[in-house]
């Protein structure tokens, strides 16, 4: 029974590689569908390396590989789910048979990874943290930040060996991506200040640091965070200098607005000397009038009195009118002259609160140049001492191989003798 089911499988196998071969990928998808659907939990692994190895070894076999996965023939997250049930060896074995799939079709893994890395199984999060390292040894350079967050909170998880090999994880990450993972790495410690295992989880951050940041990678990272705070500091100046201009604008309003007021008063003031003048021009009259009423008056005294005209009397009345008129527009004119003082003591008092604002603003950009001066240095000291351990630890290297060289050459000698 048994070797009819092994000759079964190779007539399958057989048929599974012919139709590859003759780029019938339609067929050779089904046929492998039914090979994988009459397996059992015994043999279902066994099956699936087989598969694997056989498409990797042929022609167009990468082609319908791809084609297995995307349709969920072979389903990568349950697949991982039930290696976690086998043992280790087995794990391992089928990884590095996906190692080649991983470095070249990581498109059809790196979807999946995030939600593998939050399983509650930590057989499954190891075993994806191991395909991101074959992933990140490809060609892909995987700078998706929120990936790698998530890989980065591995770094306290439960299990050691999901820890380690989230440390290789980032390694493997860092050679392409270094400066998205030092800063993640940066802002994952200070997140986790609290973490109780604090000092261990800063060396492990250091270690997967130096394994990417060289000397002139350092030096790259300094030049971007430098680049980047002038950017800063240009914007700031930028947006100062609007704001100058925008003070300035105000103030040219404020001069236009104390023009207009200026020439308004010049027209009330134009206006009053003709109401004074209309004014003096009555009063000539009625004095004229008054004079020519005492000659009547005399005339009067010749002859019997007759009473005063009521045309007289009403000019009188007129005259007396436009008097109080007069006075109550005097009163008006005083009164937005009042208002037109308190308009430009309102104007100057917001000048000088701009003015203000904008020598704070000036006070801020110059503490800001101090401190980045500070850091520019602190950045500098730092390299600097970096590259002095280097020639230090250099030059301690070589007094050793010299005094390495010196026993050998005496014992040499002394056995010579």
């Amino acid at each position: 029974m048994k070797m009819e089911e092994n000759e079964k499988e190779l007539i399958e196998i057989n048929s599974i590689k012919e139709f590859v071969k003759d780029s019938r990928i339609d067929d050779a998808v089904k046929l492998i569908a039914l090979y994988l659907g009459d397996s059992t939990d015994e043999n279902y692994i066994d099956r699936l390396e087989n598969i694997i190895e056989l498409l990797l070894s042929l022609h167009g076999g990468r082609i319908v590989l791809r084609f297995l996965i995307e349709n969920l023939v072979i389903d990568i997250p349950s697949l991982l789910e039930n290696l976690s049930k086998k043992d280790s060896v087995l794990r391992y074995t089928f990884l590095l048979l996906l190692k080649t799939m991983c470095e070249n079709e990581y498109d059809l893994f790196l979807p999946y990874s995030e939600d593998l890395l939050n399983s509650d199984d930590p057989n499954v999060r190891e075993a994806d943290l191991q395909l991101l390292i074959y992933m990140a040894g490809g060609d892909i350079a995987i700078d998706n930040e929120s990936l790698i967050r998530s890989i980065a909170q591995k770094l306290i998880d439960e299990k050691d060996f999901v820890v380690e090999k989230a440390i290789q994880t980032l390694k493997a990450i860092g050679n392409k991506s270094h400066s998205i993972v030092t800063k993640i790495l940066t802002d994952f410690v200070k997140e986790n200040s609290q973490y109780l295992e604090i000092d261990e989880l800063k060396n492990s951050v250091d270690d997967i640091i130096k394994s990417f940041v060289t000397i002139d990678k350092i030096e790259e990272i300094v030049e971007a965070t430098e680049e980047k705070k002038e950017s800063d500091l240009e914007k700031e100046e930028s947006e100062l200098t609007d704001k100058e201009l925008e003070l300035k604008k105000k103030e040219l309003e404020i001069k236009k607005k104390k023009l207009e007021l200026e020439e308004k008063e010049k027209k009330l003031e134009e206006k009053t000397i003709l109401e004074k003048e209309k004014v003096l021009k009555l009063k000539e009259e009625l004095l004229e009038e008054e004079t020519k009423l005492t000659e009547e008056e005399i005339l009067i005294e010749k002859v019997p009195k007759k009473k005063v005209p009521k045309k007289l009397k009403k000019e009188a009345s007129e005259i007396l009118d436009k008097e109080l008129e007069l006075q109550k527009k005097d009163l008006e004119i005083k009164k937005k002259k009042l208002e037109l003082e308190e308009k430009e003591k309102e104007l100057e008092e917001r000048e000088i609160i701009e003015k203000e604002k904008t020598l704070k603003i000036k006070e801020e950009l110059i503490e800001k140049e101090k401190e980045l001066s500070q850091v520019e240095l602190e950045i500098k000291q730092k390299v600097i001492k970096q590259k002095e351990q280097k020639i230090l630890e250099e030059e301690a290297k070589r007094v050793d191989d010299e005094l390495r060289e010196l026993n050998d050459k005496k014992k040499d000698k002394e056995s010579d003798e």
